[in-house]
């Protein structure tokens, strides 16, 4: 089960990620992130109270940094807890998106 939350900070709109991002949660979760994309030029997800990823949460995370490259918008993943950042660091995601260790705002 996913929770997502959305809040505006300094120009950034943050997606709250909380729980497990998995293939039920993907839809979901990329839904929510493109949904931010529409509204705001920066878009933060916020993946410290994230518990686990699959490889269909990746891609719901993945999608969404197309989709911000795509409309000139800025995208950033922060704050991955230590489970997530094992599987961001494995897959080489550093290689296609900014990861902050905190929030950019």
């Amino acid at each position: 089960m996913i929770q997502l939350t959305q809040e505006t900070r300094s120009g950034w709109c943050v997606v709250g990620v909380q729980g497990r991002a998995d293939a039920e949660a993907a839809d979901e979760l990329e839904g929510a992130l493109r949904a931010a994309l529409e509204l705001h030029p920066k878009v933060a997800a916020d993946l410290g109270k994230l518990d686990y990823i699959s490889s269909a949460g990746l891609r719901a995370v993945i999608q969404a940094a197309r989709a911000a490259q795509a409309k000139n918008a800025e995208f950033a993943v922060c704050s991955l807890s230590a489970p997530v950042q094992k599987v961001f660091d494995m897959s080489g995601m550093h290689h296609i998106m900014r990861i902050h260790g905190e929030l950019p705002c």
